[in-house]
């Protein structure tokens, strides 16, 4: 073998070398950044939250055990860990999924509003959690989790404010969450003329359409306050409540709004970086 040869079959291998080590970099690099995955669990809603070196945060778990599914896509077989559950409200679109998500995944933190629903199936939630020896926390407006250079703050319920089993939609947890300069707004199934009589700083870059798009949840005065640039919709292929409503995909449009709805897109993810990095 010639000198030239050999000093081409060198150089080549010091090019692909280079190539996998800068690949590598970008690999390593976009796992640090906090990630965000709202997941495809039919007519309901569930949020995976991965903080690298802080944690896994679930919010909802979907109305059933398809649930698991998308955890495992997203977490991978071996990785049985979420250490923080945070449920919106008692309805079962947004919780039926946790039992399967407390045989598998064993949170060690249960958070929501503190308005029960008297279902049986709420109520037999509630005792396993408690016979698991879960901590059970409670967070009303003004509450903060700060998650290594993040937070998530509480902007409602207030703490006065008595919920029955006919408004547990406006017991929703509304949670901001500041990650990397950017917000995202999490409204439950609040409705509008709940929500717009609170005084808040709502503007967020990224909005979780209240309560699926039904057209209680949205309005022309909401989108003006919180002015999204990114709208994620969960919500069930071809479902008998029509969710989302045409009137309100037609504001979100008005707004100039990017639209991610679940039952079209699929499951989307959304890494915090510099900018926004979303893959449906």
């Amino acid at each position: 073998m010639d000198t030239s040869y050999k000093s081409a079959i060198i150089f080549s291998l010091m090019i692909l070398l280079a190539l996998n080590l800068i690949v590598w970099f970008f690999i390593l690099a976009e796992n640090k950044l906090v990630e965000m995955n709202f997941l495809d669990v039919g007519q309901g809603e569930a949020t995976l939250l991965k903080f690298p070196n802080s944690g896994k945060f679930l919010i909802d778990a979907g109305p059933n055990r398809s649930i698991l599914n998308q955890l495992g896509n997203f977490l991978g077989f071996f990785d049985k860990k979420i250490d923080v559950f945070i449920l919106s409200h008692a309805n079962l679109d947004h919780y039926g999924g946790l039992f399967g998500v407390l045989e598998r995944y064993q949170p060690k933190v249960f958070v929501y509003s503190g308005a029960d629903s008297s279902s049986e199936t709420f109520k037999n939630l509630m005792t396993l959690i408690k016979n698991r020896g879960i901590i059970i926390t409670v967070l009303k407006s003004g509450d903060k989790i700060k998650i290594g250079n993040n937070n998530m703050n509480i902007l409602s319920p207030e703490d006065n404010i008595v919920f029955s089993e006919k408004n547990l939609n406006d017991s929703s947890l509304i949670i901001k969450l500041e990650i990397n300069g950017f917000k995202t707004l999490f409204l439950g199934d609040a409705g509008y003329s709940f929500l717009n009589k609170l005084k808040r700083d709502w503007r967020a870059d990224i909005l979780k359409i209240s309560h699926h798009g039904s057209k209680n949840g949205t309005n022309t005065d909401l989108l003006a306050l919180i002015k999204p640039q990114i709208a994620l919709i969960g919500v069930g292929l071809n479902n008998s409540y029509h969710h989302p409503t045409d009137t309100v995909i037609n504001l979100l449009k008005d707004f100039g709004v990017k639209i991610f709805r679940t039952d079209q897109n699929g499951s989307i993810s959304i890494k915090f970086g510099e900018e926004l990095i979303i893959r449906d």
